[in-house]
């Protein structure tokens, strides 16, 4: 359960970092799903579709697999988990019930690789480049009732962030990497050092880099998000996601699951 002081965090600076969000048993499940889950993108056995359940294929290294959740994969381990009760204890202290699906992805990357995401806000389509009243409005407004995650599956020291910066309207040095050199230096960015088994819940209105450090040479990380569900707050069907629609996905999930994937189907236009 998140305790005041982690709440208080959130609030004022965006994140907080969590030692017991997981279970030691889950996460050697977990880790081991990973791997295979990677095995099978590389080998074929789960290739991208029009339906997106995976991206990668034969011979192709994949760094972000979506479907973990989909029949595919042969994984239930991932469902398992995003119903697990410590992720759900912190995600309804911090926005409350009933929850719908989110979602439960992958984050690979594996050998000398060179991986910078640059600076950026988990905007989706809404404006980048506005007025002070325009930034305000979304950072008031954007996904305020969604809690998203990263957990650890080895060593992740790959997100620097700049706290408090999700309250905010950026300053001149901010919108320049935002918009114009999206790999140059922020003030105040902080780098967020994961060790196994931690996991960080964080606010994407953040401004945030995901940066592979020199000399590093794997990423194994976990990303999850549930949503508190709103009945009369539709929302355009996110293209990545498509695949959830697929007929085999509802009877493949855990009975429990099925009531939140029922509540994302019905708020989703498509």
């Amino acid at each position: 359960m998140a305790t005041p002081l982690q709440i208080k965090q959130y609030r004022e600076q965006g994140y907080f970092i969590s030692d017991d969000a997981i279970s030691p048993d889950m996460l050697a499940a977990l880790e081991a799903g990973a791997r295979r889950a990677v095995e099978k993108v590389r080998s074929g056995a789960v290739v991208a579709t029009a339906e997106r359940i995976s991206i990668g294929g034969p011979g192709v290294e994949p760094r972000h697999v979506l479907g973990l959740i989909a029949p595919e994969f042969g994984e239930p381990i991932f469902a398992e988990y995003l119903m697990s009760e410590p992720v759900e204890s912190y995600v309804r202290a911090l926005v409350g019930g009933p929850l719908r699906l989110g979602w439960v992805a992958l984050i690979v990357l594996c050998g000398p690789t060179e991986y910078d995401t640059g600076w950026h806000r988990d905007f989706g389509q809404e404006e980048r480049d506005g007025s002070r009243e325009v930034e305000l409005e979304i950072l008031g407004r954007y996904r305020k009732n969604l809690v998203k995650w990263h957990l650890a599956l080895v060593d992740d020291a790959c997100l620097w962030l700049v706290p408090g910066s999700q309250r905010r309207y950026r300053t001149e040095q901010e919108r320049e990497v935002l918009i114009n050199n999206r790999k140059g230096d922020v003030p105040h960015a902080q780098q967020i050092v994961l060790q196994k088994g931690q996991t960080i819940f964080w606010n994407g209105n953040t401004i945030h880099r995901g940066r592979l450090p020199a000399g590093v040479n794997e990423r194994l990380t976990l990303t999850g998000a549930l949503v508190k569900h709103e009945e009369d707050q539709r929302e355009v069907l996110d293209e990545r996601f498509r695949w959830q629609l697929a007929d085999n996905v509802r009877a493949g999930l855990p009975v429990r699951m099925q009531d939140y994937y029922d509540r994302w189907r019905q708020v989703q236009d498509f």
